[in-house]
């Protein structure tokens, strides 16, 4: 049950990474920086579904908004990009610590998961989600 609880948590947090990339899109100029964002919210996407089919969780009954503390980061990062004149760099800053939540709790995660099968899910998903958190905090120091 431990393993559930934490692996829904990871779920939550992909959920909420994948909305917030899709929010940023919405927001953000630079055709690099879209691109980016693209990809990195499918990846958030896929990282979610590939959960949930471990747990056998339906879709159907996943929020599709993530968390409460998801939606005042996407709202947060919306009253920023008000008032900088940059709002590439303020998303891409936010993301950036959406990425840095996923990558600590996998990380977490990981030493914590005793069952073999959800271990072996989630090791497999942790080079791309450090390689995710390496480029945007790569891309945060290029707008700085």
């Amino acid at each position: 049950m431990k393993d559930e609880a934490r692996v829904k948590e990871l779920i939550q947090i992909a959920t909420d990474s994948a909305t917030f990339y899709s929010r940023a899109l919405e927001k953000v100029e630079d055709p690099n920086v879209r691109r980016i964002l693209t990809d990195m919210g499918q990846h958030k996407r896929d990282v979610a579904v590939s959960l949930r089919q471990a747990l056998q969780i339906d879709d159907a009954t996943a929020d599709p908004n993530g968390t409460l503390s998801g939606a005042m980061r996407r709202a947060y990062a919306d009253l920023l990009a008000l008032v900088s004149p940059d709002d590439d760099k303020v998303y891409v800053g936010q993301l950036e610590e959406m990425e840095d939540k996923l990558l600590e709790n996998l990380e977490d995660a990981i030493e914590e998961i005793e069952d073999p099968g959800i271990l072996a899910i989630l090791q497999s998903h942790l080079p791309r989600i450090a390689a995710c958190h390496n480029e945007m905090s790569a891309l945060k120091s290029t707008l700085s």
